[in-house]
């Protein structure tokens, strides 16, 4: 069937709930060109996809061709996006959709030599890689999906680090003080024994600071420690209790500006004009990039890599570890043509995340809630499937935590995704349940939140005004609008109208929010002490945001001691062998604050880098010595 020639306009779906703009051109019987503008899409999730299935349609003339891994919308968006065009031109989109697939060729096994191998493109493994070769170190890096990222691209963008002076310029919010305040009287005896010292020091420093009589935002190194230890301290469902591993946690908290400043130093622009924090931080120490979302860092530190010598292996997955003499040595992998990839290496470190996209081993592990969904929704990456921890098994290696899984509770109820609806700052959540209530301080951890959604029938709403809005984190009024169009966002002039759009009762709703407001007022929440408030919701439009709890983070993973060296069974370290990011466990414990995950990729993959550096030089001091 011949197609009338010519340049066709049409849209694809994207990631989220985005439509990208697509010109295709077609001749009688070809497709000619194919343009897509993915500037509303959000980055580094689906960029291979807008590079790849263009290629390999018009290469192979067929829309049947397969999904790049990680980005299926996306991929499914641009080949219905081209099916559109072709049926508008006359043609049958059906007959090219069943065409034969590009034929793929074998390629010829390869094997490399370097210094460090790193299993895993995301945050951690691209600073580690980024480290190492600073320090002059021959670096590989593999990647299982066909583009860098992992879950870095999809993380909000705000990441922990106290830094005082700088926090000093912001004015408490209402609320702040009381929770220093209530922090300060926990009775000791509550804080285990390694803890206790620093949390005496940091009730020194609370007192001083209320005294003072300062309305500015505290913090402190000690308390972002006390608040990721008491943050994750929790008991499980077998009455076993967890909390973070002092050593790894005070190594964290005292790191974690450095970090902020070494990425600085690589071009990460950080948007110092605001201090923020995602849902579940506790604290408003986050700071946040002026790009939208982790792909402010990936981009950053993707391209300095490749510039400055790193070889990255996408669609390369780590399948065993190499040994030699009965100690690793490298990597043996297999890319997506079939072929074996073997790799040489002095090191290797593992950076491939938790397993948050494999359901069955969260249910395997899982000992914290009581049910999970067997299609519970994920925020994740579909490459984070636990591949390092069971790699890390092969070497011996002992795990922590394995039970504690994180639920974010503010997801997308149908695709997991965090960032569509509007998604401000905790201080500015109001959650209504599906009658229109209130049932939970909304500036609570995560997994506090998730419980009480839950409890209130899993589905809920986050309700916000015209100001708002304007809080929100990555989005724009662009994607807000289309989300409204699409029925996933709803919007009102008033409240009485929102309530119908979402089946509840009018007078309860305003009856909701114009408690919220008065306890806004009053800078005091008595129904459930939210922690900290500020803005009203009164000027409308009003906008109700559908969430519903989604897997989000596992804090389990292989055990690591300060330097990120992997710990054996046997308590001993495994030579040669490191970890950093999602893989490791024993920082987060049973509950991790948002915005620490950050805090941590960044901070322990630069560890993880200096440690093999340091033991290299101190190697090299060694066998200088015996020589001599």
């Amino acid at each position: 069937m011949t197609m009338r020639a010519g340049t066709y306009n049409v849209r694809a779906k994207g990631h989220d709930s985005s439509y990208m703009p697509m010109k295709v051109t077609l001749s009688e019987d070809k497709i000619k060109n194919i343009k897509i503008d993915s500037s509303g899409e959000t980055k580094g999730v689906a960029d291979e996809v807008f590079k790849r299935l263009p290629k390999e349609i018009i290469g192979g003339q067929t829309l049947n061709v397969d999904a790049v891994s990680g980005a299926t919308i996306s991929s499914h968006g641009v080949v219905d996006g081209i099916a559109e065009a072709i049926t508008q031109a006359g043609g049958n989109a059906d007959e090219w959709k069943k065409r034969s697939k590009p034929v793929k060729r074998n390629g010829q096994n390869k094997e490399y030599s370097t210094d460090v191998v790193v299993v895993g493109a995301g945050g951690a493994g691209l600073t580690a890689a980024a480290r190492l070769i600073q320090n002059n170190k021959k670096v590989i890096v593999l990647e299982k999906y066909p583009q860098i990222g992992g879950n870095t691209t999809r993380a909000g963008g705000p990441m922990n680090a106290a830094e005082p002076d700088w926090q000093k310029q912001f004015k408490a919010l209402p609320g702040e003080k009381q929770s220093l305040k209530k922090l300060a009287v926990t009775p000791i005896e509550h804080i285990d024994p390694e803890y206790r010292a620093d949390f005496k020091k940091l009730q020194e420093q609370i007192q001083k600071y209320l005294a003072s009589g300062e309305n500015y935002l505290f913090d402190s190194t000690l308390l972002h420690e006390i608040q990721t230890y008491l943050g994750g301290k929790r008991i499980d469902l077998n009455g076993n209790e967890i909390h973070g591993n002092y050593s790894l946690v005070n190594e964290l908290v005292n790191n974690v500006l450095d970090s902020v400043k070494w990425l600085t130093d690589l071009g990460v622009k950080f948007d110092r004009s605001q201090v923020t924090m995602p849902v579940g931080a506790l604290w408003r120490r986050g700071h946040k990039p002026v790009e939208p979302m982790g792909y402010a860092f990936i981009h950053v530190l993707g391209d300095w890599v490749k510039a400055h010598g790193a070889t990255i292996l996408t669609d390369t997955r780590a399948e065993h570890f190499l040994f030699k003499n009965g100690k690793i040595a490298g990597i043996i992998a297999k890319n997506s043509a079939g072929s074996k990839v073997i790799v040489h290496a002095n090191n290797v470190i593992m950076t491939s995340g938790g397993f948050g996209a494999n359901t069955p081993m969260v249910k395997k592990y899982n000992t914290y809630w009581k049910h999970i969904d067997d299609d519970i929704a994920t925020t994740n990456s579909p490459a984070i499937t636990g591949d390092g921890i069971r790699l890390g098994q092969e070497a011996g290696a002992d795990l922590v935590g394995m039970g504690f899984i994180q639920l974010m509770p503010v997801s997308d109820p149908k695709t997991g995704e965090i960032f569509t609806g509007i998604q401000t700052p905790p201080e500015n959540f109001i959650m209504v349940n599906q009658k229109g209530k209130r049932f939970v301080n909304e500036f609570a951890e995560r997994d506090t939140l998730a419980k009480a959604a839950i409890a209130n029938g899993g589905l809920f709403y986050l309700i916000a005004d015209d100001k708002m809005k304007d809080t929100a984190y990555n989005t724009s009024q662009a994607a807000i609008d289309a989300q409204v169009k699409a029925g996933t966002l709803f919007k009102a002039d008033t409240l009485a109208d929102l309530a119908k759009q979402i089946h509840m009762d009018p007078g309860t709703l305003i009856t909701t929010i114009k408690k919220y407001n008065s306890y806004v007022d009053a800078g005091k929440d008595p129904d459930f002490g939210k922690s900290a408030f500020n803005l009203k919701c009164e000027q409308g439009p009003f906008y109700a945001t559908p969430r519903k709890p989604a897997i989000h983070h596992t804090m389990g993973g292989l055990k690591i001691n300060t330097n990120a060296q992997v710990i054996a069974k046997n308590g001993k370290v495994i030579p040669s062998l490191y970890a950093a990011g999602e893989v490791a466990g024993g920082i987060h414990a049973g509950n991790r604050l948002g915005g620490n995950s950050l805090a941590d990729i960044f901070t322990f993959g630069r560890i993880a880098a200096d440690s093999i550096c340091k033991k290299d030089a101190s190697a090299d001091v060694t066998s200088g010595a015996s020589q001599n």
